[in-house]
């Protein structure tokens, strides 16, 4: 962060801001600084180009920082993004992961390609799959895809639910379109790959 705002002194008015998908922008950088902002961020390995892409997930605090939470969500997001290669990420396309660890859903896993929802049953974090949330023109709430899943399956479950996209799309057809093609019943394949 102390990177972050010498850089927004320097080269931003000052200025930081983060997106509603928990990036960082630094506004108002004149384009012959781009590179050299570029070139620091990367300096501090700040400059990931995964924007959309599933390691760019947002996850609320969870049950480590929040104590409305019933489960953890920024470890679950840390190990999804840790299961694709950065190469794997560019073949999927853009797809959205959103983690709640909660049912007020502040991370709004609902209106993710892929939400997922934390939940305790009998004191046992259990996570809820939903797929075919969108939040652009075409706003739609993700459907449940089926059983709640452990956290140790969570990842596993995800990257069959990817899997299972690639081996169904269309040419360069993004994940949320080749879901509306298909159904959801192909997809729910996936929660039998779970441990």
């Amino acid at each position: 962060m102390e990177i972050v705002a010498q850089l927004a002194q320097r080269y931003s008015l000052n200025e930081a801001r983060v997106t509603h998908r928990q990036n960082l922008v630094l506004p108002h950088v004149k384009q012959d600084d781009v590179y050299t902002v570029w070139e620091a961020l990367q300096d501090a390995g700040l400059a990931a180009s995964n924007i959309g892409l599933v390691s760019d997930s947002i996850a609320c605090p969870g049950m480590d920082y929040c104590s409305l939470a019933t489960a953890r969500s920024v470890p679950v997001a840390q190990r999804i993004a840790l299961r694709f290669s950065e190469e794997k990420q560019r073949e999927i396309g853009p797809l959205s992961v959103n983690v709640s660890g909660c049912i007020n859903a502040c991370a709004h896993h609902h209106v993710a390609h892929i939400g997922i929802l934390g939940l305790d049953k009998g004191g046992q974090e259990s996570y809820q799959i939903t797929l075919g949330g969108r939040s652009d023109q075409q706003a739609a709430l993700g459907k449940i895809l089926g059983p709640s899943v452990s956290y140790e399956e969570v990842p596993e479950v995800i990257e069959a639910l990817v899997d299972i996209y690639l081996k169904e799309r269309q040419g360069s057809e993004r994940f949320i379109d080749t879901y509306n093609r298909v159904g959801i019943a192909v997809f729910k394949e996936a929660l039998s790959h779970a441990v």
